[in-house]
């Protein structure tokens, strides 16, 4: 009893810096140079950005590097939200119920009797999903057996956004206690088919009802006679050409782009007459090794779009990029941010490294790197407006999250590279 007592009180008087908490989520952002790491829990959708160290323990993954979006995790934090510890929350199933990624792609490309379902969400699907795999998200899978094959022998398995993804085991699950045997789970799942760079794919019921300035489609066939409406043409060929020179130059993969385009986010569909054309496969393997992230082949190509009588374009097809980058909340427009920064009536935090910073900034800005924002709140208004940089948004955007968690109403953040958008309006970098 005495033990206990003695425990209990040492707890009292325990600095608050000391008490740990333990909080989780699935990672919507993380930089690795200010060690800041952004989740959001899936059940209360709070948003939750901690910070890391040298000394902070890492389990279930080998190097920060490996915590990628949408990683699930479980943090220990003290009271500034530094963790002492991230752990890696990986799915757990026996052997002989997973699947890796070369022998799914040889099943896939033998033809041989499968059916693939996506468990994650059809939002999801719809911007690109492993060839021939079909919708079944695991949340609505059980009130729609359906979606599965009649013959309960069919091998089927399961994928969807990685080692940490819990949907993927959940349709074996399902899958299993109705009846099918043949079950198993790829559990590396879409981000590991993707880094392989396996063919990506999207339907053309999907691209039909996102024809617009948000979207890029590419049609990569040498002399188009017909084409989808909106497209724009860029030939494989031509791809090939840039590819070689700027290999021969030791241009930067990361700085590699197609018409000036600066998103590498940007949700880019190739069209070539099928989808397995040798065009839209040497497009997509190129736009993935300079770095796009969301490039998918169009399911069925030219050929079925224009059977099945879906929207084409009139004239010549267009070789200018007409594209405009969807804003992510709390994000401010180019024109808005360079009518601000010309006008001068902003507060404008730089969250770079001071070493970045010593490369070249904007006038009048403050440079508070973003691992030290928390402690310098006072330098920042509550009042006027507040825009955020860093060097092509990611820093920028954790650093909205964490001021409007302060309670920050009057912040925006550039989701941009400031650099080109300096170049283009004639913004001098001090």
């Amino acid at each position: 009893m005495f033990k206990k007592a003695v425990i209990f009180f040492s707890l009292f008087l325990m600095p608050l810096s000391l008490m740990a908490a333990e909080v989780g989520g699935k990672i919507q952002s993380i930089s690795l140079e200010a060690k800041v790491i952004q989740f959001v829990n899936p059940k209360t959708t709070t948003v939750t950005v901690i910070k890391f160290n040298d000394e902070t323990k890492l389990e279930s993954a080998e190097s920060f590097e490996d915590l990628i979006v949408n990683t699930k995790i479980k943090a220990t934090v003290d009271d500034n939200m530094l963790a002492s510890k991230i752990k890696r929350i990986l799915v757990q199933l026996p052997k002989d119920q997973i699947i890796g990624t070369d022998e799914l792609a040889e099943m896939i490309e033998g033809g041989q009797p499968l059916f693939i379902g996506d468990a994650r969400p059809q939002g999801k699907y719809n911007i690109g999903h492993i060839p021939g795999s079909k919708a079944t998200p695991a949340s609505e899978l059980e009130k729609n057996l359906n979606w599965l094959p009649e013959n309960k022998m069919t091998p089927l398995i399961f994928y969807c956004g990685g080692v940490t993804c819990p949907l993927s085991p959940k349709a074996l699950k399902i899958a299993k206690m109705n009846g099918y045997e043949n079950v198993r789970a790829y559990v590396e799942g879409f981000p590991a088919w993707k880094e392989g760079v396996y063919p990506v794919h999207v339907n053309r019921d999907w691209l039909n009802k996102n024809l617009d300035k948000h979207h890029v489609v590419l049609d990569v066939r040498n002399a188009p006679d017909t084409f989808i409406k909106g497209a724009v043409h860029l030939p494989a060929s031509q791809l090939v050409q840039m590819h070689q020179k700027w290999n021969k130059e030791k241009f930067p993969t990361k700085k590699r782009t197609i018409y000036g385009l600066r998103d590498k986010k940007a949700p880019i569909t190739i069209v070539a007459n099928s989808e397995v054309s040798e065009e839209a496969i040497e497009a997509f393997e190129i736009l993935t090794f300079w770095k796009f992230k969301n490039v998918a082949i169009l399911n069925g190509g030219m050929a079925s779009w224009s059977n099945e009588q879906l929207p084409l374009g009139s004239g010549k097809i267009a070789t200018n990029l007409d594209y405009v980058k969807k804003l992510a909340k709390g994000a401010i427009e180019e024109t808005a941010f360079v009518e601000a920064v010309k006008a001068g009536n902003v507060t404008i935090i730089d969250v770079r490294s001071a070493d970045e910073v010593s490369k070249g900034r904007l006038e009048k800005s403050i440079n508070i790197p973003l691992e030290e924002l928390d402690q310098h709140l006072n330098q920042i208004p509550k009042t006027g407006l507040v825009v955020i940089h860093c060097m092509g948004g990611s820093r920028a955007a954790i650093a909205y999250t964490t001021l409007s968690n302060k309670g920050y109403t009057n912040v925006k953040f550039l989701d941009d590279s400031l650099e080109e958008i300096a170049k283009e309006n004639g913004i001098k970098l001090i």
